[in-house]
């Protein structure tokens, strides 16, 4: 837009904040496709001066909850106005399937208005006021209000419009779903999530777990025999390539969020609990089903985005202390806690000490006044055998990958991870696996969902946390063990008699942009350090042949990790590193290291690269990038059990939400409904 029209449009702004008439009926819909640019004033808000969230499109199941923002934004990008007034009012109305128009107030029966709310924000509006300090971010007056815990009873279209001027306003749509009843209800679900994983990494974990001969698989991995196959598209609201927590999000909810947004929509105020947010699925669970039982696991801490997305609600998925009290107290003005059965994962710093909200103990907390059981090591977890709600914390931070708690556990020696935080370690022989955590969850949620069934969330969450920084050898574990994992999820599915009852997903939040594209040499790229027979060590089409990974016992999981023969692999981004294709064995690989100017170089240090003297790789990443990031391929999706035809085609995100509650007869109202 011309610079002329942007000052035109902030002078109307400036006009109508102080003096506002409404006149005319609200603005008519339509329908407005995201615009280009890499920083929009905030994301989701194609009008010019509104916003409002839910933004249009939004889907919702009846009688599902959400709250309701409204944002007025006031701006000069002239700068010809030193001081920019907030606009003083507006009027929203909602009409239900093209009816009368009528108050927001009035139709979601509010007695009193909610108060309007005033704050600023800086908007960095081009890439240069991002990268410079000569040019300046357009200040932002912004005045809001939002109306908390609203809900849409009956399906159809509804429209939501703010004016804010004579002739100016937006208008969003809605849908609100006619509730599908399943063709056959599915008692339990299990939403198995390798965070961050691609085809291209199980393809790899396929090459190395299971043998072959005359190129043909003796058997695929365990989740490649489900009964569907499909694809989910995983960008977010505002962008092309999204984080896990919006992609986590969308899962959860039915509606897509922005990076590092966990049960809201992201609104322009800093704080961030105030945002606009929308019910999760478990949350739904314990209104519509009460009696079924939930469960969280994850490889990582249990605050982290991928978990925290089935029971937090917060703008930024870093508000770790708040995360573990949202887990029993929930939050304001909202829907009961979630409370799940089962939670067993990481992040022991949180449950108490200086780390914990108001250095709170919540291990005590959750014992005496929730009827925890909690467990701290592999031995006490897999020793429990009790009905109570059950849950472990098994180090600081995240757990150890596969490799540190099966194979180099020495290096989990001076960790100081122990989770009671008396500063002695927590080996990698005394945590739990995914396999450990998801088995003894489903002992648990049986138990306590009994009839009616549960829901469990369970993440390999070290796939993207080694993809992140080239880890290859270790994410390829972490995907194996997601894969043994699934296997012994069947196995004891048909043990109890629950297979034919349960829908199992197996999907990625989100991907990277990993491939294979042959194989190495590695004792011949060891022995060579010139460029050129390095890069020869690489073996394609027909030279590329097949790696020296094999299992003879049987367990899923390679005997050797170090063969002469691996996997060519890499992906499209990555910062400055050399790269050797070799296993790191005293440690998770650092691929780059700062370089004392506000940027990274390749890590001499770095095993994986022949320390120093492997391949170097010229960064294509900001400068700023240590590790690499992610891409915005779609990801699989496997489904399997009732419900598993809703997930066989191409489907975006938000839908793998429905697919969900349909499978689970939560769209419609219960008798049982909170």
């Amino acid at each position: 837009m011309k610079l002329t029209s942007l000052y035109t449009i902030a002078s109307l702004a400036l006009a109508y904040s102080s003096t506002l008439v409404f006149a005319g009926r609200p603005q008519s819909y339509k329908l407005n496709p995201d615009p280009e640019g890499q920083y929009p004033r905030l994301g989701a808000c194609p009008d010019e001066h509104s916003c409002v969230f839910p933004p249009d499109l939004s889907q919702f199941i009846p009688g599902s909850y959400f709250d309701l923002r409204v944002e007025l934004h006031a701006y000069d990008t002239s700068f010809t106005n030193k001081t920019v007034e907030p606009y003083e009012n507006f009027k929203t109305t909602v009409r239900r399937n093209n009816g009368p128009w009528v108050d927001v107030d009035q139709f979601f029966n509010f007695e009193e208005t909610p108060a309007l709310e005033n704050w600023d924000f800086e908007w960095a509006n081009t890439i240069e006021s991002v990268v410079s300090d000569d040019v300046a971010p357009v200040p932002v007056a912004v005045t809001s209000r939002i109306w908390r815990k609203l809900k849409f009873d009956k399906p159809g279209t509804y429209d939501v419009s703010v004016q804010y001027g004579p002739k100016e306003g937006y208008t969003v749509r809605y849908t609100v779903i006619e509730p599908k009843k399943p063709k056959k209800k599915a008692k339990n679900a299990i939403l198995f999530i390798a965070d961050g994983c691609n085809i291209g990494m199980i393809t790899a974990a396929r090459a190395l777990a299971r043998k072959h001969t005359s190129g043909k698989y003796h058997d695929l991995l365990s989740f490649e025999h489900f009964d569907n196959l499909g694809h989910v598209l995983t960008n977010s609201v505002d962008g092309l390539v999204t984080d896990s927590a919006n992609s986590a999000s969308a899962y959860a909810t039915g509606h897509k969020g922005s990076v590092s947004a966990l049960g809201v929509y992201a609104d322009s105020s800093k704080d961030p609990f105030d945002d606009p947010k929308v019910e999760l699925i478990t949350e739904l669970i314990r209104r519509r089903q009460p009696g079924k039982a939930v469960g969280v696991v994850t490889t990582a801490a249990g605050q982290d985005a991928t978990p925290a997305a089935f029971y937090t609600h917060t703008r930024e998925r870093g508000e770790s202390a708040h995360i573990v009290d949202q887990l029993v107290h929930g939050v304001p003005d909202w829907v009961d806690a979630v409370v799940p059965d089962v939670w067993l994962a990481g992040g022991a710093e949180y449950f108490k000490g200086e780390e914990a909200l108001n250095q709170t103990n919540y291990y005590d907390l959750l014992e005496k006044e929730f009827g925890y059981q909690i467990v701290l090591n592999k031995k006490d977890l897999n020793n429990y055998h009790d009905n109570d709600k059950l849950l472990g914390a098994f180090r600081t931070g995240n757990l150890d990958v596969w490799m540190e708690r099966n194979i180099f556990n020495n290096n989990t020696v001076g960790n100081g991870a122990a989770p009671d935080l008396s500063g002695n370690d927590a080996l990698g022989i005394d945590q739990p696996g995914l396999e450990d955590m998801t088995i003894k969850a489903l002992e648990v949620l049986k138990k306590r969902g009994g009839k009616d069934g549960f829901f469990l969330m369970s993440e390999a969450a070290s796939v993207d946390k080694k993809l992140h920084p080239l880890d290859f050898n270790r994410a390829w574990a972490d995907l194996i063990e997601m894969d043994v994992t699934i296997q012994k999820t069947v196995d004891w599915l048909k043990k109890n008699d629950e297979f034919e009852d349960t829908l199992i997903i197996f999907t990625a939040d989100h991907s990277h942009a990993f491939d294979v594209f042959g194989s190495v040499d590695q004792k011949y790229m060891a022995e060579h350090d010139s460029n050129k027979d390095m890069r020869n060590s690489i073996g394609l089409y027909a030279a590329s042949g097949w790696p020296g990974y094999f299992d003879n016992d049987n367990d899923g999981f390679p005997d050797n990790w170090n063969p002469k023969i691996t996997l060519a692999a890499g992906t499209n981004n990555y910062p400055d590193h050399y790269e050797a294709f070799a296993l790191s064995s005293t440690g998770p690989r650092e691929p780059s290291v700062s370089d004392g100017h506000n940027g990274y170089i390749a890590n001499k240090k770095d095993q994986a690269g022949k320390y120093g003297k492997g391949l170097h790789y010229n960064g294509n990443l900001p400068i700023g990038n240590d590790q690499g990031v992610h891409s915005m391929a779609d990801v699989f999706i496997y489904s399997n059990g009732p419900g598993s035809d809703n997930f066989k085609k191409t489907i975006e995100n938000w839908n793998v939400f429905y697919g969900l509650t349909e499978a689970l007869d939560l769209q419609r109202p219960s008798k049982h409904e909170k």
